[in-house]
């Protein structure tokens, strides 16, 4: 079930917002073909276009990622028990959690 839902989201953000900006899954598949059409000939009219709309695909899949990673080490990481209670792992986990508070 697992790879079905996975393939429906994909395709959801696909169809969604394939005609406004170009399929924006991957920042690789938006900026690569603007870049390509702007050495082309197009000027920089590739990145006016939309309303400037191309950073959109570019920047949110970094920022997704991002945003994911510190969700993950919050809620799953800092609570996960370590099996080998070691006093290495403790002070490993403890540099993490106040790394994170601080910033």
């Amino acid at each position: 079930m697992e790879p079905l839902m996975i393939g429906l989201i994909i395709m959801v953000i696909g169809v969604s917002m394939g005609l406004n900006c170009g399929y924006p899954v991957n920042p690789a598949r938006d900026l690569g073909p603007r870049l390509f059409t702007a050495i082309a000939g197009w000027g920089t009219e590739v990145f006016s276009a939309g309303s400037h709309w191309w950073w959109i695909p570019v920047a949110g899949p970094l920022v997704g990622g991002m945003v994911g990673a510190v969700i993950y080490v919050l809620f799953i990481e800092l609570h996960h028990a370590d099996p080998q209670k070691t006093p290495e792992a403790e002070n490993s986990m403890k540099d993490k959690y106040e790394m994170i508070a601080m910033s």
